[in-house]
Formats: C-alpha cells, sequence, structure tokens
C-alpha cells in the first residue's frame, strides 16, 4: 500500500467476512457494508480511530447536523421579525463572518497554547458560548430579544461551528500532507458525513417549522452543540503538550513569517468593521461601499505578501465567491409568502421547502462526493472547475424562469420545477468545492497549518459576507424589499432581473481562471510544503528580501 502502509492478508475466512491485517490492525472486509466498512478502516489505519470520532462530532454533527437543523430556522425568525430581503441578507453575511474570521483563530492558536495545547481549550470555549447562543435565542422571548441581539447570539454559533471547524481542519491537513494518497479519502469521509448529518437536520427542520415555534429548533440544538466536549475530555484530538521550547520554536517561525500574521490580523480588523457597519448602519448602499472596500483591501494586500502560486488562487477564490451575488434573502420571501403575501406565488410549506427540498438538495450533494471521489479526484484543478463553474453559471440562470413565473406558463408545476434545479445546483456545488479543499490543504506550509489554512479558507468566506451585500444592494436597486406582509406583489416583479444578473457574474471567474489556477492533477503537489508560505511573493521581489 502507498506511504509505508503495509497490508498482509490471512485466508481465514468467515462466511462473507475475511480478516485482513491493516498496519497491523485487524480489519473485517463485510460484504453488507457496500465498501463502507473497508474505507472506514483503510481510513482509520492512515489517521487513526480517534480524529475520526473527533471529525464526526465536529463534522458530521456539528457542522452538518445543527448548522442545517437550526439554519433553517434562520430566515423564519427574520420574517417574523418583518425583517426586509436586502437587510436579512446583510444580516445573514455578518452572522458568517466567523468563517471569515479563521485566520486569526488559527494564529492564536498556534502561537498561544492554553495549558500547554494549541487547538482543544479554544475549542471549548468556542462550544461554551455556542451553547449559551443556541439556548439564548431558544428560551428568551421574542419580545425581549432586540434583532440586534438576535444577530449577535447568530454570530456565536457559527463562530462555534468554524472555530471548531478550522481547528480539526488544521488537524486534518496535517494529516493529508503525512499521507497524501488518503487526501481524497479524508475529504469524502468528512464531507459525505457532513452532508448526512445535514440531511437528518432539514429533514427534521422543516417538520418542526411547520407545527412549532422555530425557536424550539434552537433550544433542541443546544444538546448536540455541546457533544463536541465529550470527545475533547477524551483527547480525541490527540494533542501532544507542547513544552515552553517548542512554543518558543514555532512562535520564532511565525515572527519570520510577520506577512502571514498580518494578513490575520488584517482580515480581523476587517471582518470587525463589516460587523459593525452592519449593525449599526441601515444603509444597504453604505454596507455594499463597506464590503467593496474590504475585496480590494483583502485582494491587494494577500497578492502582495503571498508566494506568486498562492496569491494567484486565493484572489481567485475571493472573486468566485464574491461575484456570486446572493438573493436568497428576496427568494425565500418569494418561495414561503402565503396566498395573502403573494397570490401568485409557490406558497411552499415548511415541510416541503425544508424536509422536502433541503433533504432531496443534502442527499444530492452526497451524490456530489460519491461521484467527485468516484469519477473525478484524478482531474486536473483547472479543467474541473472551469466545466463546474460553467455549468454552475447555467443552472442558476434557470432561475429566471421560476421568478418570471414561464415555468406555470409552459404547464411546470412550481414543485417539481425548484426540485429538479436544486438537485442539480447541489452536486454542481460539490464538484465545485471539493477541489478547491484539496489544493488548500497543499497551501499550508508543515508547522503553520492551522494559520494558513485559515488564511485561505477565510479570504474564501470573507467572499461570501461580500457577495451578501453587493447582493442586497443589487435587490434594492430592482425595489425587491419583500418583508413578509400582506400584498406584496409588486417587491417581486424585477426579482427576476435581479436573479439572471446574479447567475451571470460568476463567468468572470471562468474567464480569469486560466491565469489564477494551476494547471496540476488533484494529489500532486502545487507547492514545497516546507517552503514559507511568503517565497517569492510581490513584496519580497520588490525590497529584494529573501526567506
Amino acid at each position: 500500500m502507498d506511504d509505508g502502509q503495509t497490508r498482509k492478508e490471512d485466508n481465514l475466512e468467515d462466511g462473507d467476512e475475511k480478516v485482513t491485517l491493516l498496519s497491523g490492525k485487524p480489519r473485517r472486509e463485510c460484504s453488507w457494508t457496500c465498501g463502507a466498512a473497508e474505507f472506514v478502516d483503510d481510513l482509520a489505519g492512515a489517521i487513526g480511530y480517534k480524529l475520526l470520532v473527533m471529525l464526526f462530532f465536529v463534522e458530521h454533527v456539528n457542522r452538518g447536523f445543527v448548522a442545517d437543523f437550526a439554519g433553517q430556522a434562520d430566515s423564519y425568525v427574520y420574517k417574523s421579525y418583518s425583517v426586509p430581503a436586502p437587510r436579512v441578507q446583510i444580516f445573514t453575511g455578518i452572522a458568517g463572518l466567523p468563517w471569515a474570521l479563521k485566520p486569526v483563530v488559527g494564529l492564536i492558536s498556534d502561537v498561544m497554547p492554553i495549558g500547554g495545547y494549541h487547538k482543544a481549550p479554544y475549542m471549548v470555549a468556542a462550544v461554551s458560548f455556542g451553547t449559551l447562543a443556541f439556548l439564548g435565542v431558544g428560551l428568551i422571548p421574542h419580545n425581549l430579544l432586540p434583532l440586534s441581539l438576535l444577530v449577535v447570539c447568530f454570530f456565536l454559533q457559527q463562530s462555534q461551528l468554524s472555530v471548531c471547524d478550522i481547528l480539526t481542519e488544521a488537524r486534518y491537513a496535517q494529516k493529508i500532507q503525512d499521507v497524501p494518497a488518503f487526501g481524497s479519502h479524508i475529504l469524502s469521509f468528512v464531507w459525505f458525513g457532513m452532508n448526512a448529518g445535514s440531511v437528518l437536520g432539514i429533514l427534521f427542520s422543516g417538520l418542526l417549522l411547520n407545527h412549532s415555534s422555530p425557536k424550539l429548533l434552537y433550544l433542541l440544538s443546544a444538546l448536540p452543540a455541546g457533544l463536541v466536549l465529550i470527545p475533547l475530555c477524551y483527547g480525541c484530538l490527540e494533542e501532544k503538550i507542547v513544552q515552553p521550547e517548542e512554543t518558543a520554536e514555532r512562535r520564532k517561525k511565525f515572527y519570520e513569517q510577520k506577512e502571514a500574521c498580518f494578513l490575520s490580523l488584517l482580515i480581523c480588523i476587517v471582518c470587525l468593521g463589516l460587523t459593525a457597519c452592519g449593525l449599526l448602519s441601515d444603509s444597504t448602499r453604505t454596507n455594499a461601499m463597506a464590503a467593496t472596500a474590504a475585496f480590494f483591501v483583502v485582494g491587494f494586500f494577500f497578492s502582495v505578501f503571498l508566494s506568486p502560486t498562492i496569491a494567484r488562487f486565493n484572489l481567485w477564490s475571493l472573486l468566485q465567491t464574491s461575484l456570486s451575488l446572493s438573493t436568497s434573502g428576496a427568494a425565500f420571501y418569494f418561495m414561503t409568502d402565503t396566498e395573502k403575501q403573494y397570490p401568485e406565488g409557490p406558497h411552499f410549506t415548511p415541510i416541503y421547502y425544508n424536509s422536502v427540498i433541503g433533504t432531496v438538495g443534502s442527499l444530492m450533494s452526497l451524490v456530489g462526493i460519491v461521484t467527485f471521489q468516484r469519477y473525478f479526484s484524478s482531474c486536473h484543478y483547472r479543467n474541473l472547475l472551469l466545466v463546474t463553474n460553467l455549468a454552475f453559471c447555467f443552472m442558476n440562470a434557470l432561475d429566471t424562469i421560476l421568478f418570471k413565473r414561464l415555468n406555470v406558463s409552459l404547464g411546470i408545476p412550481d414543485h417539481a420545477f425548484v426540485l429538479g434545479t436544486s438537485c442539480m445546483q447541489n452536486v454542481l456545488k460539490q464538484w465545485q468545492w471539493m477541489p478547491q479543499v484539496i489544493i488548500l490543504s497543499y497551501f499550508c506550509p508543515r508547522g503553520m497549518e492551522a494559520t494558513m489554512y485559515a488564511l485561505l479558507a477565510g479570504c474564501h468566506n470573507l467572499g461570501n459576507t461580500i457577495a451578501s451585500s453587493w447582493g442586497a444592494l443589487l435587490l434594492e436597486g430592482f425595489s425587491v424589499n419583500p418583508t413578509g406582509s400582506d400584498g406584496e406583489s409588486a417587491q417581486f416583479e424585477n426579482l427576476w432581473k435581479a436573479s439572471l444578473i446574479a447567475s451571470l457574474m460568476p463567468i468572470v471567474t471562468v474567464l480569469a481562471l486560466f491565469h489564477f489556477i494551476p494547471d496540476v492533477k488533484q494529489g500532486d503537489p502545487v507547492v514545497d510544503p516546507d517552503a514559507p508560505a511568503t517565497r517569492g511573493s510581490l513584496w519580497k521581489q520588490f525590497w529584494n528580501l529573501h526567506d
């Protein structure tokens, strides 16, 4: 087997099971699991069962089940406050900023261990605050929870998910570099389980939303959110206590890469600025201007301070997410408004909108992961991203037919049309994202995995908030401002125009792809893992600095 893994097969058989030894450990080959048991055995032999348990609780339970179980209720809560659609998108962008704050979390965890541990104490703190935020939204009466405090609670919930996610990502990024042959296997385990948890979360959320207050979902989410503490307490993260000498050596390495530290602080300041702007200003234009400034500031400094190969990919990734303009705030009202609110609308119930569309969409995401692993895991990054981005633009453009109500004129029911397009969009989304996760892992220098992975992933996630603010301005520009009020049909007249523009914008990233994406196969090295992430940067070239 690759990477020094040795396998010895015995001739012992028991029915349809055969004992195989992987790295000296017995493995049972069970035909009834359709290869799942063998897959997990192989993966455990490569990275260990403890890390798999940690990934299960963080990625499958929390980021999969909890994120979508509670997340499905967010829009219904905003609707109960009668928040206009553009404002919903701004608040959604703010709540999602913890995913962009990953760099400063990675930096602090790498250079400031607590009690000798780099990751576990920070995860414990994030889980504690996040669980309290779930309880707060679930228990505090509607009239005692102001809108700004509600957004803060959503921010803390996402902080729990993002902090735990980045620190476990850094852990399995190390494993991907140690056993590159298992890189796609690790990602498939993480993302398949995450989507399986998402399926359950979305399924049950629709059932509860149809018969109870959305607040109940946050209350019920508090328990699984807190379960991450169990594997942390049992040491499943497999952290070794770091001695003061090791900490000093690691800090020295970070200080030598001042650019990475500066970029971490920069993106932190940008995120805090966007948060303050969104909470303090009601102006959609002001928030869009702040997002534009964030785009250019972050894009410029990342391009100047990172090595050329990493900088080009990072700029492309930021451009891709930022130009994926969101109109989801208005789309939610369009789909779920009642006959009194929007007589011509689809009038989807929570069961259909969440449980049916959401569950089928998540199942199709699983299909996307399986097909990626089976057919596309060895493709060139450039070719795969080219095809998937073009296909995704086309599928998003089909939403225009729905918003224009052309599907009704053609005799296509809303339920069938939305279900069909969402299925394909979810498959394509996985084909788009999986190769980017793999290439991000190869851009992480040894010893700085958490910080570097956080920088790149955080910059990518910042693009989502930028896209929300730009999308909000687009909606406001076309006078699309639904709030869930009675008789708001006029608010949706121009939604199809906004959707069409939003679906065509990512074509810009397709044109940029040939220059910014390296033309190598997945699994092949992209940069030297032992080289600093700033080697050969424009900054160093200008000042004639050497590593």
